[in-house]
């Protein structure tokens, strides 16, 4: 069974850290993690970064982690960065 974790609506760069921790305490517990992206509209590349290597640790160990039902302005943002693929599988 996957845990869902809502994203908050704005993931600057003072919410990277936050974001950080969260994910790496959901990951330690080794169980599917579902990101529920729907009420972010502000992201950038600091929580972009931590998205993306929290979905590295995560295969390193196994571990699913998509985002579920991304925003627009999350999927617009991780598109223009070249990491459209972090909303993609979650869409299908």
């Amino acid at each position: 069974m996957s845990r869902i974790e809502l994203l908050p609506a704005v993931l600057d760069t003072a919410a990277a850290r936050p974001l950080a921790e969260m994910l790496h305490e959901r990951l330690t517990e080794n169980e599917p993690l579902q990101l529920d992206g729907a009420a972010v509209t502000q992201i950038g590349q600091a929580c972009l970064q931590v998205l993306l290597s929290a979905r590295q640790a995560a295969a390193a160990r196994n571990i699913t982690l998509s985002v579920r039902e991304p925003s627009e302005a999350m999927t617009l943002m991780v598109t223009l960065a070249g990491c459209g693929d972090l909303v993609a599988k979650a869409e299908n």
